[in-house]
C-alpha cells in the first residue's frame, strides 16, 4: 500500500499528468489513494493532512531546486552523443531523489502506521493479497510473445512523450531491447511474495517503532536485498542492456527531435521553478 501511493504520486508528479497540476493537488491525491487500501478514522486524516502540508512545503523548498538542477544538467548532457555509463548516472541521481524523499518521510510514517487498529491493518492486508492475485491472473496466460508487444508499445510511448515520432531505427532498437532482454517474470512474482510478506510482518509487529522504521528501510529504499542472486544477475543486465538502447536512440535523435526534447526538459523546469516560487 505505502509503496504503491508513494511511487504512484511520484510517477505521475515526474512523467504522467501536468507537473503543476499534479503538485497542486498532491493534498487530494495521497489521502484518496490512501482509501484505496484503509479507512483512516477522523485523528488520522488530520495526521495525514497535517504530514503533506509539511512535507510540501519541505518539498518545494528543498528539493524542487535539486531537480531544477538536475535537469538543467540533463539538458546541457543530451546535446552531445551520451554513453550507456553517462545515462546510468543520471538514473542513479533520479534514484537519489526518492531516497531523501523517503529519509523525509520515515520518522512521520513511523507513528502514522502505528496508529493502525488491527482491523486497519487487515483492511490494508486484503487488499494487498487481492492485488497480488490480479496480477498473478493477469500475467498467467499473457505469452511471451504478447509481454514483448506490450512492452514495445509502452516503451515506444514513453519516449515518443519526449522526442516525438520515433524513427524505423528508433523502433528497432525498442524491439531488440524487448526482445533479447532476460525474461525475468517468475523470478519478479517470487519476490513480490517475498516483499508482501515482510511488509504485512511490518505492519502485524508495527507497535516496534524502531524495527518498524528498519523494515520500512529495507522495503522502500533497499528492496534489492530482498531479491534472489539470480534476479539480480538479470536485473544488471537488463539494465546495461537498457542503457545501452537508450543511448542508441539518443545517438540516433533528429534535429527535430532533439528540438522537441529540449522543449519538454525545459517546460518541466519551467513547471518546478513556477512551483518553488509559489
Amino acid at each position: 500500500m505505502l509503496r504503491k501511493v508513494l511511487i504512484g504520486v511520484g510517477l505521475l508528479l515526474l512523467t504522467g499528468c501536468s507537473t503543476r497540476f499534479v503538485y497542486n493537488w498532491l493534498d487530494w491525491i495521497i489521502p484518496w489513494q490512501v482509501d484505496d487500501y484503509v479507512t483512516l478514522n477522523k485523528a488520522q486524516e488530520k495526521q495525514l493532512d497535517e504530514m503533506i502540508d509539511r512535507n510540501l512545503g519541505w518539498h518545494k523548498a528543498e528539493e524542487l531546486p535539486r531537480y531544477m538542477e538536475h535537469l538543467e544538467v540533463l539538458r546541457q548532457d543530451v546535446a552531445e552523443p551520451m554513453a550507456p555509463e553517462h545515462i546510468q548516472s543520471h538514473l542513479d541521481l533520479s534514484a537519489a531523489h526518492w531516497d531523501r524523499l523517503f529519509d523525509q518521510l520515515l520518522p512521520q510514517l513511523v507513528p502514522f502506521i502505528q496508529s493502525f487498529s488491527d482491523e486497519q491493518v487487515a483492511e490494508i492486508v486484503a487488499k494487498a493479497r487481492e492485488e497480488e492475485e490480479e496480477l498473478h491472473e493477469k500475467y498467467a496466460d499473457m505469452t511471451l510473445e504478447k509481454r514483448i508487444k506490450r512492452s514495445n508499445k509502452r516503451m515506444e510511448k514513453s519516449v515518443r512523450k519526449k522526442i516525438g515520432k520515433l524513427t524505423k531505427e528508433q523502433k528497432a532498437i525498442i524491439h531488440d531491447y524487448n526482445e533479447n532482454r532476460h525474461s525475468t517474470l517468475d523470478l519478479w512474482l517470487s519476490y513480490r511474495e517475498v516483499w508482501l510478506d515482510r511488509f504485512i510482518a511490518a505492519l502485524e509487529n508495527r507497535q516496534d517503532g524502531e524495527a518498524l522504521a528498519s523494515e520500512l528501510r529495507v522495503l522502500m529504499v533497499e528492496p534489492d536485498t530482498l531479491k534472489s542472486e539470480q534476479y539480480m544477475e538479470l536485473i544488471e543486465d537488463n539494465q546495461r542492456r537498457f542503457t545501452a538502447g537508450m543511448a542508441a536512440i539518443q545517438q540516433s535523435m533528429t534535429p527535430k527531435q532533439h528540438r522537441r526534447l529540449q522543449r519538454e526538459l525545459g517546460k518541466m523546469h519551467d513547471d518546478f521553478l513556477y512551483l518553488a516560487q509559489r
